[in-house]
């Protein structure tokens, strides 16, 4: 998979028309913040993470909530192992097998979520291939 170029999602970012704006920002800190490999693009017209394939896409079609989605690439992986994730308070919702979705409906839940948020990619990042 090849990058976008270094500034697409920043320029993305910067016209971003989003409450939550700041938000995403925060987030997509926290995601870089997981591992030095991780590189981010612009996709489906949302922020985009991967390694060696996509595991994080933002949903920011609701204007009032920042939804990220983690998985295991474009297309489910019948053959990647099951991922696990302790998650205490339940700030992973599973919609399927090895899909989750993390929801923020505001931007003083996502400051109050951000730890358990990247603990959470940090584990998922952990068990990708």
């Amino acid at each position: 998979m090849e990058p976008a170029e270094p500034s697409a999602l920043t320029d993305y970012l910067a016209s971003l028309n989003h409450p939550m704006r700041s938000s995403v920002q925060k987030l997509r800190e926290a995601i870089l913040s997981v591992d030095p490999r991780i590189r981010e693009n612009v996709k489906w017209h949302s922020p985009n993470f991967f390694l060696r394939d996509d595991f994080a896409t933002f949903n920011l079609n609701r204007p009032q909530a920042v939804q990220v989605v983690l998985h295991t690439g474009a297309k489910p992986k019948p053959e990647h192992r099951e991922i696990t994730v302790a998650d205490p308070r339940k700030v992973l919702r599973w919609a399927g097998r090895n899909r989750g979705v993390i929801t923020f409906p505001s931007r003083a839940a996502a400051d109050a979520g951000l730890e358990d948020f990247t603990d959470v990619v940090r584990q998922w990042v952990s068990q990708l291939e």
